[in-house]
């Protein structure tokens, strides 16, 4: 696929075993989330447990949340560093790590802002996910216009996508009348189009259940 059509191939998962052999196999980008983080740790743990008891005992008052974002963050930080080849090859343009805000943060553009300027620092081929919500947007659009490579998730409508290139625009058209550069700003908007069929599946298989008549 790689090869042969135009078509970039992204592996949806930091594993270091998945993540190697998608690169090898043509992979130009790579995704995180904190449910692809539990999966991976399940499947390698032994990579990643002396880190973590290293981090607890290093962030002794910390709350089980915060070791979890740590956590979060160095495997995609990670993931990063195995891609960076990627990254150098292509001139910046694709190898880059996608890394989740806190879905916690949806209501709250500053604080989404504040996370994804963090996580941009933690690598140079970051890739910052913010939802596609109200707080969403307005944290797009300034989350961009500070040069942050944005991935707009929790998109499922054309409205949506819509409202996401609206404010990517505004944040590039603030950042060049600032004279800064967007020569290596590689805004993503994803609309999740399986998500939309697999809840799709689930509500079809619920009203049939319900429509059969039972003898």
């Amino acid at each position: 696929m790689a090869l042969t059509t135009p078509t970039d191939y992204w592996n949806d998962s930091c594993s270091v075993q998945e993540l190697t052999d998608a690169i090898a196999n043509g992979a130009v980008g790579a995704t995180t989330n904190p449910t692809i983080v539990h999966y991976v740790l399940k499947k390698e743990l032994h990579l990643w447990k002396d880190r973590i008891y290293q981090i607890i005992q290093e962030n002794p008052i910390w709350s089980e949340v915060e070791t979890t974002w740590k956590i979060v963050e160095e495997l995609a930080a990670n993931g990063a560093n195995l891609l960076y080849p990627v990254f150098e090859r292509e001139k910046h343009n694709k190898g880059r790590i996608s890394i989740q805000t806190n879905p916690q943060l949806y209501r709250n553009p500053d604080a989404i802002v504040e996370q994804a300027l963090h996580f941009n620092d933690l690598a140079p081929n970051m890739q910052v996910k913010i939802p596609v919500t109200r707080a969403g947007i307005i944290a797009i659009e300034e989350a961009t216009y500070r040069g942050v490579n944005i991935n707009a998730t929790v998109s499922f409508t054309v409205p949506q996508a819509i409202a996401v290139a609206e404010a990517v625009e505004r944040g590039l058209r603030r950042r060049e009348a600032e004279g800064n550069s967007v020569a290596e700003m590689t805004p993503i908007s994803t609309t999740m189009v399986g998500r939309l069929d697999d809840w799709m599946h689930v509500v079809q298989s619920v009203t049939t259940s319900q429509s059969t008549p039972v003898i």
